[in-house]
């Protein structure tokens, strides 16, 4: 089943933090939100993410073009 997303606006909401990696091989855990959806209200979402500027942060690292549209 794909991950149905939303973006917030404060890491202390959000279930996941992500950070974007430029090359396949440094992913993890992209496998919970690859695949999904983006979603307009936090009440639709099964899956809560923050978007972090340090790798060291993410509990998610995905590559732009893994992440849902």
């Amino acid at each position: 089943m794909a991950a149905k997303v939303y973006i917030v606006n404060y890491a202390h909401e959000s279930d996941h933090k992500v950070f974007f990696c430029d090359y396949d091989h440094e992913q993890k855990n992209h496998q919970i939100i690859s695949g999904g959806k983006l979603v307009k209200y936090a009440h639709e979402a099964d899956v809560k993410v923050f978007i972090v500027n340090y790798a060291h942060e993410a509990s998610i690292k995905i590559r732009r073009n893994n992440f849902p549209k």
